[in-house]
């Protein structure tokens, strides 16, 4: 309630101006599959079946601050400066065998941001900006009933990062706005568990603005 309180506050101070504050989640799935290993006994081949469990579960949260420059017959168009985190992580079991991995990343990516004028209060939006990305992942894969560890790896990458989104926001009130939005974050291949370029999120939040 203090937080809520302040930035309304101060968006009332501030002409032009948004808080914006933002949750969502990652991809995430579970699966089970079944294998089978071939294995000779003697002259006997016997299939011994493997079942492979696997699952995954992430968050993203957004702080971002807006800022008015200009008004054209498009829209308006806003400075932001977006800083976004999510976490996500994926394990699977084999038998005796645990394995998995988290991953941590930190986007940094001011832009531009375009709000179309559609209804009286609702309104679209594009936006495309760039800056940093941190990606930081932790390996680690366990085995026998104690689980003791037997390998263990963390490794960091920082990158450029380019950054394109879109979204709707519905006017709650003259301070207040609701907000919908699908973001894709565009990197190096092969960071943070992503053999491609792409890191989506999708996220829903409050707007403080005047």
């Amino acid at each position: 309630m203090f937080l809520l309180t302040g930035c309304m506050g101060w968006a009332q101070g501030v002409q032009n101006a948004e808080i914006i504050l933002m949750v969502g989640g990652v991809y995430s799935h579970s699966a089970v599959v079944e294998s089978g290993n071939v294995v000779l006994s003697g002259t006997t081949i016997v299939e011994v079946p493997t079942v492979v469990l696997s699952g995954s579960s992430g968050f993203t949260t957004q702080l971002s601050f807006g800022y008015q420059v200009a008004s054209t017959k498009l829209g308006n168009v806003f400075i932001e400066t977006p800083f976004t985190y999510t976490w996500q992580g994926t394990g699977s079991i084999a038998g005796a065998t645990i394995g998995g991995f988290s991953k941590d990343v930190t986007y940094i990516t001011p832009g531009l941001r375009l709000k179309t004028r559609t209804f009286r209060r609702v309104s679209f939006y594009g936006a495309a900006g760039g800056g940093y990305a941190g990606f930081w992942r932790i390996d680690g894969v366990t085995t026998g009933p104690n689980g003791t560890m037997v390998a263990a790896n963390t490794s960091f990458h920082p990158s450029a990062v380019f950054d394109y989104a879109g979204g709707v926001d519905l006017r709650l009130s003259r301070l207040l706005s609701l907000r919908a939005e699908a973001r894709d974050f565009f990197s190096a291949a092969n960071l943070g568990g992503v053999t491609g370029h792409n890191h989506p999120v999708f996220l829903i939040g409050l707007v403080f603005h005047r």
